[in-house]
């Protein structure tokens, strides 16, 4: 029989799973409706343009959801960040099924894309806090990859089957949950430990964890970390200000070292176009097949990039993380090259034709959701410095939500001047980009605590231990000297 901390992480997991699947059935649902007033029966007079604002505007405001769960989860912790950044879901969905008119669809897509951003964040920062470092990744992509997948999937199915106004009210269920599960969650021991709480971290790191050499290890340093830097800020406050601090730690090497890894990690999540083909995924599919009949085109594909982050799984317990991500990244790209240069030899509409291309675009995100893409979602919850989370998350969002939003506003215009052919190939430039620079610079993060790859940015290795050893050990010194003396 399971043990009680193992019962813990899976109810965590679940409700995290439902965090994730209800931000899938945000861009699942909007790809159907942006479909569907895009035609002339539309019951919403909108024009082009409206259509694409409406399309890319979570992704702008989700930067809101960014600073928005920043704050909240820095004062009130996880759980509760996801309850109060969840419920604003549940009445925005209802207001999708009643709105006939430009301003009240917008003021949706407002809503949904701050939410969105914070569910998101907060999804990443705990499960890097409450997951074991040997399967921190592993638990994010089948979190966060796979529900989301799952979420935009059934959105995407549903409708092509249904009205995108029931689509609405069906996501009310997965987003209900996912506000209502973590209040009867244990805190996260991290926020605990930042907070100087650490009596209550070590009840709640052992309600969350079975007692092992390797996690009483975790805890130790953990508390160690932290109560050094508690001893820094009391010593010289000063320099601890919410502003000051981030002010000082502008001008360390690290912080422009994991910004830059960061913000490359953004762009490359961008030029993959997961978000892109999830938002416009049935018009897109309209447009490559040159049919109306898309359902069992949407089934495969979709299905396909489920089984790839499943099967990420695997690939994430088997091998290391650069290599993973470099040699699938690589294999993926070519498959999205030579997507592109059918689209452009072969346009045509001819049914078997149609299934060639939707294979290969199957073929390139089975691997790209299989190794890549989980690597990078799993390297923005591990790089960030615990007690500068808040600040990274602000910063690295400004920078995801711009890049998405223009991805998505722009991709209309490019498609009408270089074609889809074109589209992905300029993706695949970017992504080629990207894996130069991160071949440079990205260390090997598997099996490592948060504070250890903190402290490899801040001093370029990963000899943790040693130093609070010897920390311990000198303070253990003075503490004997002192009873010496007296």
């Amino acid at each position: 029989m399971p043990s009680k901390q193992t019962l813990r992480q899976i109810f965590i997991g679940f409700s995290l799973t439902m965090c994730s699947v209800s931000d899938g059935l945000i861009f699942g649902q909007m790809s159907g409706m942006i479909d569907a007033l895009r035609q002339e029966d539309r019951d919403v007079p909108l024009t082009e343009d409206d259509i694409s604002f409406i399309a890319s505007i979570i992704n702008i405001m989700c930067i809101c959801g960014y600073a928005v769960v920043g704050v909240i989860s820095e004062y009130f912790g996880r759980r509760k960040a996801i309850t109060l950044i969840s419920l604003p879901v549940c009445l925005t969905w209802i207001l999708v099924y009643l709105a006939h008119d430009k301003v009240t669809l917008i003021f949706t897509r407002i809503i949904l894309g701050i939410s969105f951003g914070g569910i998101l964040w907060v999804v990443y920062i705990s499960v890097g806090e409450y997951k074991s470092p040997d399967v921190r990744v592993l638990y994010l992509n089948l979190i966060s990859s796979v529900g989301t997948l799952v979420g935009v999937t059934t959105g995407h199915l549903l409708c092509i089957i249904l009205h995108w106004r029931q689509v609405a009210l069906i996501a009310i269920i997965p987003t209900a949950l996912s506000a209502f599960l973590p209040l009867f969650w244990v805190e996260s021991p991290v926020w605990l430990a930042t907070k100087g709480r650490f009596e209550e971290c070590k009840e709640a790191f052992w309600k969350l964890h079975v007692f092992s050499d390797s996690s009483e290890n975790e805890l130790r340093l953990l508390i160690s970390y932290e109560r050094q830097k508690q001893s820094e800020r009391r010593s010289n406050p000063s320099r601890h200000f919410f502003g000051k601090k981030f002010l000082l730690t502008m001008n360390t090497k690290y912080f422009w070292k994991i910004s830059a890894i960061a913000s490359i990690v953004c762009i490359c999540r961008v030029a993959s176009g997961r978000v892109l083909f999830s938002t416009l995924a049935i018009t897109m599919l309209h447009d490559i097949t040159g049919t109306s009949d898309i359902f069992l085109f949407t089934l495969v594909l979709d299905g396909f990039v489920i089984i790839g982050s499943l099967l990420s799984w695997y690939f994430l317990n088997k091998f290391k993380i650069r290599q993973l991500f470099f040699t699938s990244g690589m294999v993926a790209n070519v498959c999205l090259v030579t997507f592109s240069l059918c689209l452009y030899f072969y346009p045509g509409s001819d049914y078997y034709l149609s299934w060639i291309k939707i294979s290969l675009l199957a073929l390139y995100f089975v691997i790209q959701a299989a190794g890549t893409y989980p690597v990078l979602e799993g390297l923005l919850a591990e790089i960030f410095p615990v007690d500068l989370k808040t600040y990274f998350v602000v910063i690295i969002g400004l920078l995801a939500g711009t890049s998405q939003f223009l991805s998505v506003k722009l991709t209309p215009y490019i498609i009408s001047r270089i074609g889809y052919h074109g589209l992905f190939l300029l993706n695949g430039g970017i992504i080629f980009f990207c894996m130069a620079y991160l071949w440079f610079s990205l260390p090997e993060t598997k099996g490592r605590s948060l504070h250890e790859i903190e402290y490899y940015f801040k001093n370029n290795t990963f000899n943790y231990n040693e130093e609070f050893e010897s920390t311990e050990k000198s303070s253990k010194l003075l503490v004997d000297n002192s009873c010496v003396e007296k």
